[in-house]
């Protein structure tokens, strides 16, 4: 998949050490579980490559098509009770935050998803202190359904309307 800016790919072994550097940032990983080790990620990878194989689709490897250099990751996981219900999510080096770059690729990937998947539900889970990313929710037409109970904060989840 291609956006103006990014290319949107499956994973390739290569994408370890970029991806490690970007999930070891306290600033990209505060409202998610904490930094990642490298196992994590491998762990992660090894995820994402497997459901790929099984669904054809996965969190997609962001890609600066101008540049080559791997930026994060936009895309879905099914919830393992209903493979028709799919979690967005997004994760982005902070060189590259505020630039769009999340949007593009998210409105890409639900449209994909519509088009191609034919979800019964779209959604995400945003940490209540997320500002940002649950801006970006909102502005992709994502609407706060319930606040669930996590620890010392919540988290909202938020549903794409589908028809």
């Amino acid at each position: 998949m291609e956006t103006q800016r990014l290319l949107l790919r499956g994973w390739r072994d290569d994408d370890l050490a970029p991806l490690a550097d970007i999930c070891r940032r306290v600033e990209v990983m505060q409202y998610i579980d904490g930094p990642w080790g490298k196992e994590r990620v491998i762990e992660f990878l090894h995820k994402e490559q497997q459901q790929f194989e099984q669904l054809g689709h996965c969190r997609w490897a962001l890609e600066m098509k101008d540049s080559g250099r791997l930026i994060g990751f936009c895309g879905f996981r099914p919830l393992a009770e209903n493979l028709q219900h799919l979690e967005i999510g997004w994760r982005l080096h902070p060189g590259f935050w505020r630039q769009g770059l999340a949007y593009e690729a998210a409105t890409a990937v639900i449209s994909d998803a519509i088009e191609n998947l034919r979800p019964e539900r779209l959604f995400a889970k945003i940490h209540v202190l997320n500002k940002a990313s649950l801006a970006l929710a909102l502005k992709l037409g994502m609407q706060v359904t319930t606040r669930v109970p996590v620890a010392a904060h919540d988290d909202y989840l938020l549903d794409y309307p589908l028809g």
